[in-house]
């Protein structure tokens, strides 16, 4: 395999398989060790794991700012310049900067009930953008959007007026390639810190640990697919004084066949079952015999 690109990466995985790797679950770990090791692979390399700097959206109505013909960023913004820049203040001349969403700065609302100037009402508590959003959405409507020039002179005045001010503008942050809702992620040490202050920046694993870099960095990498999977019962025959209807006793023979499963190096790809009756039953007595005959369903990933 030739190294690539991030997106080359992500373009070929979804291609060939489903999507780059999303590692999340012990399991997922224990197969990427497992695939790394084989390839002997000892350097970083691409997962799914990305910094979606394409994600800009108005809070009201999670508009998208693609669909605003209106922007008023100033000169080189957004710039991303500390990990992870996904809010935006109004500053200097009422520009937009995006900014730390943990910075404290004032607000602007915006409130449905009200028409012309008055839409927007200025709060001059100092409080980090979730907090500034909360509050327009008990109180009023959401934080402010600037859809045209009219909107952004009025913020313009109340920014004026009240200093640097948190507006209804942000982006997502790292995600996975496939969707998967990010959670719990292991960064190695100072990471991710955006050395390179570049905007999008891709993740790689070396070690256990996530770092972040330039997408354009070449790297091996990780791809996964989503396995078919299939289902056979299996007929298990037994002879029981009865002790078999005893849920405790039908818990010990499942966890026997796991075990087996276990030796034969199964049980990782295999889910174990048993297949209840129409009646409730579990097991059934054979017809002129005293042997009882469950169902086990074993699916195989």
């Amino acid at each position: 395999m030739t190294p690539k690109s991030w997106p080359d990466a992500q373009n070929y995985c979804r291609m060939m398989y489903n999507d780059l790797a999303t590692v999340i679950s012990d399991a997922d770990w224990l197969r990427l060790n497992k695939e790394a090791a084989s390839k002997s692979l000892a350097t970083p390399a691409w997962v799914g794991l990305y910094d979606d700097y394409t994600s800009w959206r108005w809070a009201l109505n999670e508009l998208p700012l693609k669909n605003v013909p209106y922007t008023n960023w100033y000169s080189g913004q957004p710039n991303n310049a500390v990990p992870v820049e996904t809010c935006v203040l109004l500053s200097g001349s009422a520009k937009w900067f995006d900014l730390l969403c943990t910075y404290l700065r004032a607000f602007i609302c915006y409130n449905a009930s009200f028409s012309g100037p008055d839409k927007f009402i200025g709060i001059k508590s100092l409080v980090t953008w979730h907090e500034a959003r909360a509050y327009c959405q008990t109180y009023h409507t959401d934080l402010a959007s600037s859809l045209n020039s009219s909107d952004q002179n009025i913020l313009g005045q109340i920014k004026a007026a009240q200093g640097d001010s948190w507006i209804g503008l942000y982006r997502d942050a790292w995600k996975w390639s496939d969707g998967t809702v990010l959670s719990n992620i292991p960064w190695a040490t100072g990471q991710p810190d955006n050395s390179e202050r570049i905007m999008g920046s891709c993740g790689s694993v070396n070690n256990g640990l996530f770092s972040d870099e330039r997408c354009t960095n070449l790297h091996y990498f990780f791809c996964h697919t989503t396995a078919r999977v299939r289902s056979q019962i299996v007929k298990l025959q037994v002879k029981s004084d009865g002790s078999v209807f005893d849920p405790a006793v039908q818990s010990s023979i499942l966890e026997l066949i796991k075990q087996t499963l276990e030796q034969k190096g199964l049980l990782e790809t295999t889910t174990v079952t048993w297949r209840v009756q129409p009646d409730g039953s579990i097991y059934y007595k054979k017809k002129k015999e005293e042997a009882l005959i469950p169902d086990a369903d074993c699916l195989n990933a």
